[in-house]
């Protein structure tokens, strides 16, 4: 059986629905979900579910308590990105669900989620990433313990500094869980032959082999089928296994969509600057 893919998201944001679609294009026996609110129920496409937030947020409120504010985002923006762990643990837990992949509201989905060694990307990214419900039983005991016992939260703050004086937020907890509990082995979203986004406004993390840069956002191509990245010091292609279009990059949604693709199996690459996708030459 297919894994499911889940969003969670409070907004009344048009790119949410795209991102949907193109889940359920590439994942077409998958199961997707939006965990979300009666406002946005709108933005969920046919043949997709949508389901309430507050019918999971028991635990998620409890949270709340414990929740120290040390990030210079929004207080209720941040909180919620520590509540929707707990959301996604309660809903797996009433739907009997043991796996699935969760997606932010900004990413774009192309391969078969199913193939097992994408397990490897557990809370690596905390916007793209396959887990199963005992991983998140135990990172949700680890956020509470750590927010709960100052000893614990201020071995994270040095954590934080260590790495770059960097704020607090999930997307550190998820690293440090990693790190120190799961002792994983980081990916840098670099798995085999493919990779899963970290930013489209970002290079691969410096111990991957590049991909080339265009108008600095990464240069993706178009050739049989398949979206990819091009090496910048050797030949080859990286396949595309999904485009995370954070911030301002959200404008190019719409032209990613496996239904905006180049209808021809040339070698083609998107040109930012046009909003277009146009045919490769071996110049480009």
């Amino acid at each position: 059986m297919s894994i499911p893919v889940i969003f969670i998201h409070r907004a009344v944001e048009g790119h949410l629905g795209l991102c949907m679609q193109q889940a359920k294009a590439s994942n077409p026996k998958s199961r997707v979900i939006l965990i979300g609110t009666r406002e946005n129920r709108k933005h969920t496409p046919d043949g997709t579910e949508h389901h309430l937030i507050d019918d999971y947020s028991q635990s998620a409120r409890g949270f709340a308590s414990y929740y120290r504010h040390l990030s210079p985002n929004d207080f209720a923006y941040n909180l919620f990105c520590f509540q929707r762990w707990f959301l996604l643990r309660d809903f797996m837990k009433a739907n009997q669900l043991q796996k699935i992949l969760y997606l932010d509201s900004d990413v774009l989905l192309y391969c078969d989620i199913n193939k097992p060694d994408y397990e490897r990307l557990a809370l690596e990214f905390s916007w793209t990433t396959v887990c199963n419900r005992s991983t998140l039983d135990h990172y949700c005991a680890y956020l509470t313990a750590h927010f709960r016992e100052p000893q614990m939260l201020h071995k994270l703050l040095d954590y934080c500094r260590v790495i770059g004086n960097v704020p607090l937020s999930d997307m550190v907890t998820c690293i440090h869980f990693r790190n120190y509990y799961l002792r994983m082995d980081s990916t840098y979203g670099v798995i085999g032959d493919s990779f899963f986004d970290h930013n489209l406004s970002c290079p691969l993390a410096p111990p991957c082999e590049q991909i080339e840069l265009l108008d600095g956002k990464k240069k993706i191509y178009w050739k049989d089928g398949a979206l990819l990245g091009k090496f910048s010091e050797k030949n080859g292609f990286l396949k595309v296994n999904t485009l995370h279009f954070q911030g301002a990059a959200k404008h190019y949604i719409p032209a990613f969509l496996t239904g905006n693709l180049p209808s021809r199996d040339e070698l083609h690459y998107f040109d930012y600057a046009t909003c277009q996708w146009l045919l490769a030459n071996l110049k480009d």
